[in-house]
């Protein structure tokens, strides 16, 4: 008999909607709740599955058949709800980014080591079968020499809920959205080295909201490699994400979108295609699992069932959070920021 994980979904919107998908689509889960504060969203989520719904955290935790929360909620909710699901003994995945302070992402770590519970993040490029392959080749340092310089751009027209404007609510803009994941592939293709050093730069383009909607960061690593992030929400004609790695004797280059092997054209629009959906496009195709969202929510599970560890651990979310608030800082101040600042 399969040992099925009960699961409980807070935030029934798009992301909550994805890993639902996913989590259902694996028979060792079991989808039992869906909370959100609009029961309407939630009873919409949960029609697609026998899930429960509430506008209630307390009622699923009371469920002890829920043995993993997934937190999709907008990001300055995220430790609380974790933190209580950590208390209770949950395993958590907590949608990027994992909480908006260093401090906070310690403190979580800490609380799920002492419950001795999963915690991971939401970082689905890491996981990203293209990405992953291109890791591989970056590892490869016979083929690459010494590498120095490691590039991630990643740009998009812009987040479609209010609440990704308001610092508020989501702790910041396109940085916070965007640049998670940027840096973490930056860590992740150089192995994972300490940060010596941050800086950036940050821009507000749009009327709409008190955050910023593009920015670049320049990484210096312990080994002396450069990272460079790129981030935008201020990109019409679709969205972009690449990664280079660069060494002395070769490269690696991916692009998430290019090279997905499905070509259409209209005058008009498909009903069913991101932008851009006008004349030539490269439509996506079983996105959620290119994206690595299933990648990722299945080593979720293998921890937990399993004890398998994870690719990107806590203290990688530590590391990305750490690097942000330095980036953000950087910016402010118009200065570079030391990691042991």
């Amino acid at each position: 008999m399969v040992d099925r994980v009960g699961v409980a979904i807070v935030g029934g919107g798009f992301m909550g909607g994805v890993h639902a998908d996913v989590l259902t689509a694996d028979p060792r889960a079991e989808l039992r709740w869906v909370v959100d504060r609009d029961e309407r969203v939630a009873t919409n989520l949960a029609a697609r599955t026998s899930a429960r719904v509430s506008t209630s955290f307390d009622d699923a935790l009371l469920d002890d058949a829920v043995r993993l929360v997934v937190v999709a909620t907008p990001a300055a909710t995220h430790q609380p709800i974790a933190a209580q699901a950590i208390s209770t003994g949950r395993h958590v995945l907590v949608e990027k980014p994992l909480v908006l302070s260093a401090g906070h992402a310690r403190e979580l770590a800490a609380e799920a080591l002492r419950h001795r519970v999963t915690l991971a993040h939401g970082g689905n490029f890491g996981y990203a079968p293209k990405f992953v392959r291109a890791h591989e080749l970056a590892a490869d340092r016979d083929a690459l020499g010494t590498v120095h310089s490691v590039r991630v751009v990643f740009r998009t027209s812009g987040p479609d809920a209010d609440w990704f404007r308001s610092k508020a609510t989501a702790g910041g803009g396109a940085l916070t959205d965007l640049g998670w994941h940027a840096v973490e592939l930056c860590r992740w293709m150089l192995g994972k080295p300490a940060i010596r050093s941050i800086t950036a730069c940050t821009r507000q383009l749009s009327a709409i909201g008190d955050v910023e909607d593009q920015g670049v960061v320049l990484i210096e690593f312990a080994d002396g490699a450069i990272g460079q992030c790129d981030v935008s929400w201020a990109c019409p004609g679709g969205e972009q994400l690449t990664v280079e790695v660069i060494g002395t004797e070769g490269l690696v280059r991916a692009d998430f979108w290019q090279g997905m092997g499905v070509e259409a054209y209209t005058n008009t629009k498909f009903g069913a295609v991101w932008e851009p959906n006008q004349g030539w496009l490269r439509p996506e195709w079983e996105w959620i699992r290119n994206s690595g969202y299933v990648h990722q929510d299945r080593q979720v599970l293998d921890a937990i069932l399993a004890g398998r560890p994870m690719t990107h651990t806590p203290d990688d979310a530590i590391a990305v959070v750490e690097a942000l608030d330095a980036a953000y800082r950087s910016a402010e101040d118009g200065r570079k920021v030391e990691l042991n600042d």
